[in-house]
């Protein structure tokens, strides 16, 4: 008697119940609406695999797979066609004309629930008709430390240039053209003039001459 215990796999997002064991290529290309054209199988930690139609899966619970096929998301209620499953959210800033500068944030429409908030540089998984929207960011006072002394900065959306412009202005002893860099767990990691980054109260950073490898 064939085995009836269904078994979910994921396909650009979206769950799939399935019975067999064994799929092949085209059969799984076939679970979406439009079928798609390339299916690649997401392996952790290595190249994506892609699976030809010919080719026979060994299908296993909690397979994510994903597909080229084109999806209609909404940014502001403005629909944007996408050929990928996933979209970085320098991408998403980048979909309107003129992009969605650093000073708004974009959060993704969810219904019935907390809308969540994008942050800067997160992989977003994208599913057909998903809907986000941006607003511009609080400009709150943000507390960091430039050379461990205190400077304020007004606004999360910060570049390395506005971060030294700050602290010069608020008295610590550092040159606009000093090499600024940020705490990043154990170590300092650089951040350049032009360099968008979002701050967070607290941040440690650090400006020296190029000379100062401490």
């Amino acid at each position: 008697m064939a085995p009836t215990d269904k078994t979910q796999i994921h396909i650009d997002g979206e769950p799939i119940d399935v019975t067999e064991r064994r799929l092949t290529g085209a059969q799984l290309r076939a679970f979406v609406t439009p079928p798609a054209e390339n299916l690649w199988l997401d392996v952790a930690d290595a190249p994506d695999h892609p699976v030809v139609p010919t080719e026979s899966v060994v299908v296993e619970n909690g397979m994510r797979f994903f597909t080229d096929r084109s999806r209609t998301i909404y940014l502001d209620k403005v629909p944007y066609v996408v050929r990928t499953a996933a979209l970085i959210e320098t991408q998403l800033r980048g979909l309107p004309t003129p992009l969605v500068p650093d000073s708004h944030g974009i959060w993704k429409d969810i219904p019935d629930d907390l809308d969540d908030p994008i942050e800067t540089g997160e992989i977003v998984a994208i599913v057909n008709g998903d809907r986000f929207f941006t607003k511009p960011l609080p400009q709150k006072k943000i507390s960091v430390t430039v050379n461990r002394r205190p400077v304020t900065i007004h606004g999360a959306a910060q570049t390395g240039m506005s971060i030294k412009d700050s602290a010069i202005a608020q008295g610590v002893p550092i040159k606009i053209d000093f090499l600024l860099s940020r705490k990043d767990g154990p170590k300092f990691k650089p951040v350049d003039d032009n360099v968008h980054i979002r701050v967070r109260d607290d941040d440690e950073f650090r400006a020296n001459d190029g000379d100062d490898n401490s």
